[in-house]
């Protein structure tokens, strides 16, 4: 027979035991690669050398990043087109949204549930199929936008808006927020729904109106819900690679370049692998910041609840 010690020392490992097949998987796909990262960050490697070639070079990578003329440009792209522009697009779409969804006009009329599959729609279709889609409808010369525009008089012959430097970014922005807005939205319209109908009510007798209510029921309530949609969609758009690289590969030229390209272009164009890896730890280390700030607004909702 167990001791009462010996089955105590056994329930306490238990957790341990049944957690670890989970804790092997995530060391192996995650953290094993986010240390040889780091490690790969102060070597000289190329795609085609064994990692045993390695060539222990310190801070060279970082230096080559900095002296890098176009580490300037992606940054800007990626900080303020790529992700700032973009966060706040839909941020303000997407809460517009969410009240015309949680309105009484589409209640009173049964549409709800049609409004919010339709808003839906854009998150159901892959990222890939949905630049390639938005390709063929910009293309200068086939696209349906083109010949709408060219039909109505509003302009001669066919824009190429994925290679014009006076429309490409604003075309890789519509691209990127038609394809992410409903995860804003649908976030923004539980929180509305999460909001007390008591609150309105006291509101309407206070003689607020629907910008008092607004201004003084829905976005106090709303607050930590758009804290953590902001956070969330930065964390989710900072390292983006898809939308920029299909669209566009970084051009014209290195027009649209972005962190995420640049990352890329050097690892497995440039073919230094170090290099890729200093500007991912750097992405990372910034990213950490977002992550630590998220975790600590959803500790705080928590203990608030």
């Amino acid at each position: 027979m167990p001791t009462s010690r010996a089955v105590r020392r056994r329930g306490r490992r238990q957790p341990y035991v049944l957690l670890s097949p989970a804790l092997v998987v995530i060391g192996v796909l995650f953290l094993f690669p986010a240390i040889y990262n780091v490690v790969l960050a102060f070597q000289k490697l190329t795609p085609y050398d064994a990692p045993g070639d390695a060539t222990w070079v310190g801070w060279s990578n970082f230096a080559a990043l900095l002296h890098n003329p176009e580490t300037g440009q992606s940054a800007f792209n990626t900080v303020f087109r790529l992700t700032a522009i973009t966060v706040a697009i839909r941020l303000v779409i997407g809460m517009a949204l969410a009240l015309l969804l949680q309105s009484q006009v589409l209640h009173r009329w049964k549409l709800r549930g049609v409004a919010r599959t339709m808003v839906l729609v854009p998150w159901m279709i892959p990222p890939v199929v949905a630049v390639a889609s938005w390709r063929w409808l910009l293309d200068a010369n086939t696209g349906v936008l083109n010949q709408v525009l060219v039909a109505t008089g509003m302009i001669d012959r066919g824009v190429p808006f994925l290679a014009n430097t006076g429309t490409v970014w604003w075309s890789v922005i519509a691209i990127l927020v038609w394809r992410e807005l409903p995860f804003v939205v649908i976030v923004l319209l539980a929180g509305l729904q999460s909001i007390p109908k008591d609150q309105y009510e006291a509101a309407a007798l206070d003689s607020a109106g629907a910008w008092g209510s607004f201004r003084y029921v829905t976005l106090p309530h709303l607050r930590p819900v758009v804290t953590v949609v902001v956070l969330m969609t930065v964390i989710q758009t900072f390292n983006n690679f898809v939308y920029v690289w299909l669209a566009t590969g970084g051009g014209p030229g290195t027009y649209t370049q972005v962190l995420a390209t640049q990352l890329y272009s050097a690892a497995f164009i440039g073919n230094s692998l170090g290099q890729g890896a200093a500007i991912g730890l750097v992405m990372s280390a910034v990213m950490a910041v977002f992550a630590l700030a998220y975790l600590r607004v959803s500790a705080r909702r928590e203990e608030a609840l």
